[in-house]
């Protein structure tokens, strides 16, 4: 069944027109703060952070498109665990105040992704079997080396930029461990006796009241354990996790107004309109009708 939550139901008719308002919000803000970035890099933090939360609001848009279209709860709960991961991802490694550790957190970040592509890559060396024509492997061939050579020379960047930061030059041996790991989850540098935040920590520190019981639980139906198999089919019951999914990006929308937001000059009308389609026209309509 549903449950009211009236704060909602003033303003919007279901949870999906909810999560649609926050994305409009949030893009206008993406949209208005790349102009002031360069294009997404490494090198560059506030613009390759901004690359990450277009791709959340990507996922979102997906997960509402997945709720309204095709009304599938199983798939709803996978998006939303996927989507609070990314969050508390983006939250312990950008969410952070001291820019030194803001920084080191990114670049070993980075070359974890990176390192797993090259890796994997690597791992699987290509051998012509005369199957598809030779242009065509020659050049998925040229593909996968260009790939490999990137993936490396990104690797070696990341590891330069950390080891000329004056936290290395305090911390040497701990931090060639966490190089050594790529692990971006570490609790504090110099202190290598404290194990990594779990996945569970890192929701806890979103500070969505119940995240932290919910998010885990939601792992059932990613990896189709017997609970995915119960037939849930009433509309109503995509509340509950789309809730937090409305948790979610309320967070990641109040981190954009506090980092992105005081860059950038006043909202246009053009950004109204796109925050709240129709509202023009209706103030418009309603003054007109007030003249009367």
């Amino acid at each position: 069944m549903r449950i009211p939550v009236p704060e909602m139901d003033e303003r919007f008719e279901c949870v999906e027109d909810a999560l649609e308002h926050i994305i409009r919000l949030s893009s206008v803000i993406v949209d208005k703060a790349v102009k002031l970035c360069p294009p997404p890099m490494v090198a560059d933090i506030p613009s390759y952070a901004l690359a990450f939360i277009r791709k959340i609001l990507v996922q979102a848009s997906s997960l509402v498109m997945v709720a309204r279209v095709r009304q599938d709860y199983n798939t709803v709960c996978a998006m939303v665990r996927m989507l609070a991961d990314n969050v508390a991802t983006f939250n312990l490694v950008y969410g952070c105040d001291d820019d030194e550790e803001k920084a080191m957190r990114h670049l070993l970040y980075v070359m974890d992704g990176v390192s797993a592509r090259h890796d994997t890559l690597v791992g699987h060396p290509m051998h012509y079997d005369g199957k598809i024509p030779r242009e065509i492997y020659d050049a998925l061939e040229k593909q996968v080396h260009g790939a490999i050579d990137n993936a490396a020379k990104c690797i070696s960047f990341c590891e330069d930029e950390i080891k000329k930061r004056t936290t290395y030059q305090t911390y040497p041996e701990h931090i060639d461990k966490l190089i050594n790991k790529k692990d971006w989850k570490f609790k504090q540098v110099g202190q290598p006796q404290l194990r990594s935040y779990t996945w569970k920590e890192m929701y806890e520190k979103l500070d969505i009241k119940n995240g932290s019981e919910m998010f885990p639980f939601l792992s059932q139906y990613v990896h189709g354990l017997s609970v995915s198999n119960i037939a849930l089919n009433d509309p109503d019951d995509f509340d509950a996790p789309l809730s937090f999914a409305v948790c979610l990006l309320g967070w990641l929308y109040f981190y954009l107004k506090k980092v992105y937001e005081p860059y950038f000059g006043e909202y246009t009308w053009e950004d109204i309109d796109k925050m709240a389609p129709g509202l023009i026209d209706a103030l418009i309509a309603q003054s007109a009708k007030n003249k009367q």
